[in-house]
């Protein structure tokens, strides 16, 4: 994992990046998570998350691509935008299109390890007579689910037939046909002409919704500096979900501007991990006020309940259902009104505290990030970083963001400089 942020004003953009690598239980502190063009080009990439595309160092490919830019600078996303493209033009110098099947091979099987598991706990309350319908509805369900996800790569839902034409066209006995996936899978289970066909119709819907396919390894490339005629920096980001024939998956692109904050302007991109950066700058933590509103309001509930039925008479009915689990339907009116008022009142506590936190927290913060001087500004985002890695020291955590904190800054007189690189 990695922690990263891109600060930045007018003065210009300063970057972090922990080199903490996490390979399986092991962590190597020595990873170089940033790099930069060179001149004239006043950008540089920050890579978070996989190491390599299709077994090939993202950094290398980087270098490469590199040569083709010249002097022709571009907008941040024309800088990404052209590596995006590089990348699927030059696939077939460091990988095939039987490997990048077989990535959709293995997470196919995995799919259809999640549908098996579905299958088994539909199946196991029931009589066996009725495994099979109970089996083709559950598939169908979940299909259902699918479809209404979010294609995350438009270009991908249209590949999934040819994948499995050219998946089902290999022998049987290699076990890479959709058909011979799903007899190893489904043994024991329940199967039909239907069911075999609910299960086809799920492959083909998670192609371009899940981000297990084509692979499970995401690599977040962060684009920050300057493009053509910027006077004030951006950001623009594209994660890369694999590859598929020749076209490079990918999803969340994103660019952000330099905005304007108390008279000046301000840029805030974390990557990756930034829950304890997010905490510092908003001053509370949502995610636990969250829990803890949850948590109280179970406890009361029953009390609250109470309180109504004695309202309403205190009868027998009310005060059982006060005991049980506070459902609305089933109790007096009143008891159900006074739930859903109690329930807009923790929504209420939960929305105001975020409201506070931007007021007197973050656009304060903005502000103060809008006016730094670019020495200032380099040395609180390098802090914000160390604050993230502490986090997993001070809970003994398997230290997925730490080693030396690599730090830079980009503006317009100098491009990009190394303040502190191991």
């Amino acid at each position: 994992m990695t922690s990263q942020l891109v600060m930045g004003n007018g003065n210009g953009l300063a970057l972090a990046s922990d080199s903490a690598a996490t390979y399986g239980p092991r962590t190597y502190e020595d990873a170089t998570k940033i790099r930069h063009l060179r001149d004239p080009h006043r950008v540089a990439i920050l890579q978070a998350g996989g190491v390599d595309l299709l077994g090939m160092p993202v950094g290398v490919l980087m270098e490469e691509w590199q040569q083709t830019l010249g002097d022709r600078q571009m907008t941040l996303e024309g800088y990404r935008d052209s590596f995006m493209s590089w990348l699927g033009h030059n696939l077939n110098k460091w990988t095939t299109d039987a490997e990048m099947d077989e990535q959709i091979v293995h997470s196919l099987k995995d799919e259809l390890n999640s549908l098996r598991e579905l299958v088994e706990e539909t199946c196991a309350a029931i009589p066996e007579e009725d495994h099979q319908d109970a089996a083709l509805a559950a598939i169908q369900e979940r299909n259902e689910w699918v479809a209404g996800c979010l294609v995350f790569d438009p270009a991908l839902p249209g590949m999934a037939d040819g994948i499995f034409s050219r998946l089902g066209s290999r022998d049987k006995e290699s076990q890479w046909t959709p058909g011979s996936l799903i007899d190893s899978a489904f043994e024991g289970l329940p199967r039909s002409e239907q069911i075999d066909q609910a299960v086809h119709e799920n492959f083909r819907l998670l192609v371009g919704r899940s981000h297990w396919i084509p692979c499970r390894s995401q690599i977040e490339l962060t684009f920050a500096g300057y493009g053509s005629g910027d006077l004030v920096p951006s950001v623009a980001s594209v994660v890369l979900e694999g590859a598929i024939e020749n076209h490079i998956a990918r999803s969340e692109e994103t660019s952000m501007r330099a905005d304007h904050w108390g008279g000046g302007f301000a840029l805030y991109k974390p990557v990756a991990q930034h829950w304890m950066m997010d905490m510092t700058i908003r001053a509370h933590n949502p995610v636990l006020l969250k829990e803890a509103v949850k948590r109280a309001l179970d406890e009361a509930s029953p009390a609250l309940l109470r309180e109504s039925a004695g309202a309403e008479g205190d009868s027998e009915v009310a005060v059982e259902a006060a005991d049980s689990e506070p459902e609305p339907d089933g109790l007096a009116e009143a008891q159900a009104l006074q739930w859903a008022e109690v329930q807009r009142f923790s929504e209420a506590v939960l929305e105001q505290a975020d409201s506070l936190s931007e007021t007197f927290h973050t656009e304060k913060f903005m502000e103060t990030i809008a006016r730094l001087e670019m020495r200032s500004l380099a040395d609180t985002t390098r802090a914000l970083v160390a604050v993230e890695a502490l986090n997993k020291d001070l809970k003994g955590e398997q230290p997925t963001v730490g080693g030396h904190i690599d730090l830079a800054t980009i503006t317009l007189r100098d491009g990009f400089t190394w303040v502190s690189h191991q």
